[in-house]
């Protein structure tokens, strides 16, 4: 069956759907929360009086103050219901991404604690659209892709924050944009926004497939200390203190991991601290983190696809017993709002610095990426909410970005870590400034227009050390949004969008070579609709993207190159069922389905962009259940199934589809213990996560994955806080 063929079949289900649902929408009109803004409000001026600012901050500050659930639940299931601020609908004025109209994600602390996690990528595994790939190849950042982005490039094509600050490493001479997540702690996470595509006028560059954003807790009543362990040696301890109440909150996790890998060479060292305290300032509150990092590793390096399956090649084996990675970050990031809810001024000011050295052999000898760098930035933001003459629900966003980065870089060939020749040694500063503004308004109850855009500006001074050539150059891009939500009945939403995205150009590796480069952008379409009812939920959405000048890298390290217009369409398709649902158990299953085409257009028979599977399906079960005497048993178990991935632009090179399982159990006492295991499985091919053709004369390389991973886990938690709940409560999370 065609591409077309299976969309019009899926349109016409999602059709039967719908209308097979009305007979249900008497009980489905009660199960869903009403809009905040069913009642207009008078358009607020931007100062807000001394009085009214000083009713907000205990709510935001007391875990005391905040009702207690009604029953117990583990911490690690407590549903996200329970535990914060319902998340907005799409007919809803509000700056929450659930809001926006398109399609969106947002999981919580408890979503990832539930989530069987042997590194940072599994967090996104169930999640619908994201291709994962673990590169095996020790501390360095994973493949994360969106809407029919290739995995290969460690998450270039997604902007990702943490707490406002973009992890997106510009001008990186790895592959641009590169991303890091290794320094992120599961237990720091209180939520995650996650906008497929990219509509949002809040993230600029890197803001192609769509954009993550990371917001860390600011307390928690308990402290903790947890071990855990299992397979390849791995041993992981984590250690936490915070409490709620008082003039300041404090969070504070030490984390200390090690494994040997499956693989030869492929351990891993790190330790990581992280420090946030959040305290009233004036009317508003303010909260700054530290967090310091460093990790050494090595690498096994990718090895010939076609030895590993014939046999002649041990999957463990290593290429260079001296590859790996020595990276080191300290950051401090400082968060002010002020203001209620949706009417709030809100800055974000950071500083990072990082020190990174990547030793690798790809075939032709090893060789060093140095980038040591110190980038810092901000942003102010603004929101009103109001009503124009009392009748039309408004809202109006305005905000700024700035970031300058200082780069030095260099590549040189090595022999055993020692510098042989520089090929390249570039210093860059470089910096983006940039606006934005975003307008909902609501004509009538069940409509809502948003309307938006940003500009960007990136200026660059590049220093060439070898030639001394000295480049700079600046450019800029307007970034239009434009969609509508139709809410015809408070169970059905209708949406769709039209965004423009870029990624600015990469100093070494593009800018050198062609100063009048601009940034890279790209157009997309979406329309979708969501039902919602008492006990299930079902999403579909359908998109295009087209990008006049197809950017391809076969792997980091080797050349760009231009494959001129490409069009990627695809659709994706999410459900929830819950079979049992009350205030003591909640027992669901769930799937999600991704089919995406990206084919270059001008390229006669060779059509294919590469390194993007087919289709993706994810299949799963989630359940919390008490047992006995407050004791509760919880656990999460879903199958990804990944389809086939071109690796040439002709289809003459594929890897075939492959699973992986995944699986969770936990188990926790009222008394602080709790306890789980998980396990990862790759029942079929263990040589697909990870592929690559490197061309003709290296062949198609991979990392092949271990068969199976084993880990469990100890954990006891200590109430620091007279308002603490019990410890297998729905705890309150800030």
């Amino acid at each position: 069956m065609s591409f077309r063929s299976r969309l019009l079949v899926s349109v016409s289900v999602l059709a039967f759907v719908l209308q097979s649902a009305g007979a249900t929408s008497a009980f489905a009109e009660t199960a869903s929360p009403p809009t905040t803004d069913a009642k207009p409000l008078q358009l607020p001026p931007v100062s807000v009086s001394k009085a009214a600012q000083k009713k907000k901050p205990a709510p935001r500050r007391k875990a005391a103050s905040r009702p207690a659930p009604p029953q117990p639940r583990a911490p690690q299931q407590a549903q996200l219901a329970d535990i914060t601020p319902a998340t907005p609908r799409r007919n809803q004025l509000s700056t929450a991404a659930s809001a926006l109209p398109a399609s969106t994600s947002t999981i919580n602390y408890a979503d990832v604690a539930a989530t069987p996690i042997t590194s940072y990528g599994d967090v996104f595994r169930p999640l619908p659209g994201f291709y994962v790939s673990n590169y095996s190849q020790g501390a360095i950042g994973y493949g994360l892709a969106l809407r029919g982005f290739t995995e290969a490039e460690h998450g270039r094509d997604v902007a990702v924050f943490i707490d406002g600050m973009p992890l997106n490493e510009v001008s990186s001479l790895h592959t641009p944009n590169y991303v890091d997540l290794n320094p992120l702690l599961p237990e720091t996470v209180r939520s995650i926004e996650v906008i497929r595509g990219p509509f949002s006028v809040e993230y600029g560059d890197s803001n192609l497939g769509g954009s993550i954003n990371i917001v860390t807790k600011h307390s928690e009543p308990f402290a903790s200390i947890g071990t855990e362990g299992g397979s390849f040696g791995t041993f992981r301890g984590v250690g936490t203190y915070s409490q709620t109440g008082g003039w300041m909150e404090p969070f504070i996790v030490v984390e200390g991991y090690r494994t040997d890998g499956y693989r030869e060479n492929s351990y891993i060292n790190r330790l990581n601290a992280f420090n946030k305290f959040t305290m009233p300032v004036a009317d508003g509150l303010l909260s700054v983190r530290v967090q310091a990092y460093e990790t050494t590793s090595g690498a096994a390096s990718y090895i010939n696809r076609d030895a590993v399956l014939a046999g002649t090649l041990s999957p463990r084996h290593a290429v260079n017993s001296t590859d790996g990675t020595d990276r080191s970050l300290q950051n401090i990031v400082a968060n002010y709002v002020s203001g209620e809810r949706d009417q709030e001024l809100t800055g974000t000011f950071y500083v990072n610095r990082f020190d990174h050295d990547r030793y690798a052999d790809f075939g032709s000898g090893q060789r060093v990426q140095h980038d040591d760098r110190v980038y810092l930035g901000g942003t102010v933001r603004k929101v009103w909410t109001g009503a124009v003459y009392d009748a039309v629900p408004i809202q109006v966003l305005v905000g700024s970005n700035w970031r300058t980065d200082f780069i030095n870089t260099l590549q040189a060939s090595t022999e055993t870590r020692q510098i042989i020749a520089k090929t390249l040694d570039v210093g860059v500063d470089q910096t983006n400034l940039a606006g934005f503004a975003q307008v909902q308004v609501k004509p009538v109850q069940w409509l809502k227009l948003t309307g938006g855009a940003r500009y960007d500006h990136y200026y660059y001074d590049i220093d060439d050390k070898l030639t001394f050539k000295q480049i700079n150059t600046d450019s800029g891009v307007w970034s239009p949004k434009g969609g509508f939500s139709i809410t015809p009945l408070s169970w059905l939403e209708i949406f769709g969008n039209y965004g423009e995205g870029a990624r600015s150009p990469n100093a070494p590796l593009e800018l050198l070579g062609n100063p009048s480069l601009t940034p890279y952008t790209l157009k997309s379409k979406e329309i979708g609709g969501a039902l919602r009812l008492d006990r299930w939920m079902f999403q579909a959405s359908f998109w295009t993207t087209d990008i006049a000048n197809e950017i391809f890298q076969a792997a980091p390290l080797m050349p760009l190159q231009n494959l001129g217009r490409s069009r990627r369409e695809g659709y994706d398709l999410e459900t929830r069922y819950w079979i049992l649902r009350d205030r003591q158990n909640d027992w669901n299953v769930f799937a999600n389905f991704t089919e995406m085409r990206a084919e270059l257009l001008d390229r006669g028979p060779s059509k294919y962009v590469p390194n993007v599977p087919q289709w993706l399906l994810n299949i799963g079960t989630e359940f919390s259940a008490a047992t006995k005497d407050g004791e509760r048993l919880s656990g999460m178990a879903f199958v990804s199934f990944i389809g086939k991935k071109y690796m040439s632009e002709d289809g003459l090179i594929a890897t075939p589809s492959y699973q992986r399982v995944n699986a969770k159990v936990a188990y926790s006492w009222p008394t602080g213990w709790s306890a789980y295991g998980q396990a990862v499985w790759y029942p079929s091919d263990k040589t697909s996560e990870i592929a690559i053709d490197f061309g003709p004369a290296v062949g198609v390389l991979t990392s092949p994955m271990p068969g199976l991973t084993l880990m469990a886990g100890l954990k006891y938690q200590i109430p620091t806080s007279d308002s603490a709940p019990s410890r297998t409560a729905n705890l309150v999370m800030k």
